[in-house]
């Protein structure tokens, strides 16, 4: 017994040798190339795209380097640009977070747009409403109210996605057309605030506007967007349900292999991002709006597209891309007003990004599938 613990003990000794060795033949160049191989299609999509977006600008006779520079340098060097870009960045992020559970799960909403009009007409209302409430009761009633509105926005397409099998892209879409014309409606006459010769609605009570955050030009709907990317990160690693969207997001016959209840995993995923979505609009109407204006066609739906599958489907990484997509946004603003570029360049900037992305997550799957034909 000796013996043979003994040469079991030499031949741990020995494996453990072997194992070291191959660790110190790693290098850290392998170690930080594979760390850096699963970002690569969204690092070639940024990269790519402000390159192609140089090309561009200079065929039509402006400096690349200058416009960037006017960009960034408005964005982060001002105390305007700064406050501008944090309150583009809150409903970026949340709408980002929203679209996140039913991308995840394997469904589409086009339909954000017409959920954050909806949230904040919800918003609006209640916080007129219910204005005498004080501050700590009125602000939760305000973000409920349009939880709501977003919900039931989604809720027919989510039905009908669920029950039928009806494309969500379509009536996602449709109910984006619908919403606006209906807050052009309400506006201009059962929502309109008499006291004002402009048709908008009457502003919500003091008591329902977000608070600031102290010292910095940016409310507290900051705090929000950040606390529900975490949660969305925690629910989709450490949930049971989390788990179950993944599953019917990445592979539909192992879900009705494993038993899921596919339709209603569906349903919760799309009637959770058109709540999100909605709670953008309270948001974006209580820390800053305070009313609406027949003109609101907020674009944060669609601009958030991109931003979500360059972060990779995390809801972390939602974050820094959300800063990054605001800056574009806003310092593209004011670098119109400066450089005399369209601010439009922006959104050709964000279409190359997500153009580059794609191609690069086609060539990746192409060269697995050969993989696994050999």
């Amino acid at each position: 017994m000796v013996k043979v613990y003994n040469e079991d003990k030499k031949d741990l000794s020995r494996l453990s040798k072997e194992g070291l060795a191959i660790e110190a033949k790693v290098s850290p160049i392998s170690v930080l190339v594979s760390s850096i191989k699963p970002a690569l299609s969204t690092i070639i999509g940024i990269v790519g795209g402000m390159a192609a977006g140089s090309i561009v600008l200079w065929l039509t006779g402006f400096d690349p380097g200058y416009v960037y520079y006017t960009i960034f340098a408005q964005a982060w060097g001002t105390s305007f640009g700064v406050g501008k870009m944090s309150i583009t960045m809150m409903p970026l992020l949340i709408i980002g977070v929203g679209l996140l559970f039913c991308f995840k799960a394997g469904t589409w909403n086009i339909g954000a747009q017409g959920q954050m009009i909806l949230g904040a007409l919800f918003a609006n209302v209640a916080g007129y409403a219910f204005g005498p409430l004080p501050a700590p009761i009125l602000i939760p009633i305000v973000l409920i109210a349009s939880i709501v509105g977003g919900l039931l926005w989604i809720l027919p397409a989510a039905v009908m996605k669920a029950k039928w099998g009806i494309n969500e892209v379509v009536t996602t879409m449709l109910f984006n057309f619908l919403g606006i014309f209906l807050l052009m409606y309400l506006v201009k006459s059962p929502l309109r605030y008499p006291k004002e010769y402009h048709p908008i609605t009457q502003p919500i009570y003091p008591s329902a506007q977000l608070p600031m955050l102290p010292g910095v030009p940016i409310h507290s709907g900051l705090i929000i967007g950040l606390a529900l990317a975490i949660f969305t990160y925690i629910f989709f690693t450490k949930t049971t349900l989390g788990f179950q969207f993944r599953i019917i997001g990445s592979n539909l016959k192992a879900a009705r292999y494993a038993g899921l209840r596919i339709p209603w995993l569906i349903f919760y995923s799309l009637i959770i991002s058109g709540a999100i979505c909605g709670l953008a609009g309270g948001v974006q109407l209580s820390g800053t709006m305070r009313f609406l204006d027949p003109d609101w066609v907020p674009w944060y739906g669609f601009q958030a597209v991109p931003l979500v599958f360059l972060a990779r489907l995390n809801a972390i990484a939602l974050i820094p891309f959300s800063f990054f997509f605001a800056s574009l946004l806003i310092g593209g603003d004011l670098m119109h007003r400066i450089v005399g570029l369209p601010v439009f360049f922006v959104d050709v900037i964000f279409g190359l990004m997500l153009i580059l992305f794609a191609a690069s997550e086609s060539i990746k799957y192409v060269r697995l599938k050969k993989r696994g034909a050999k």
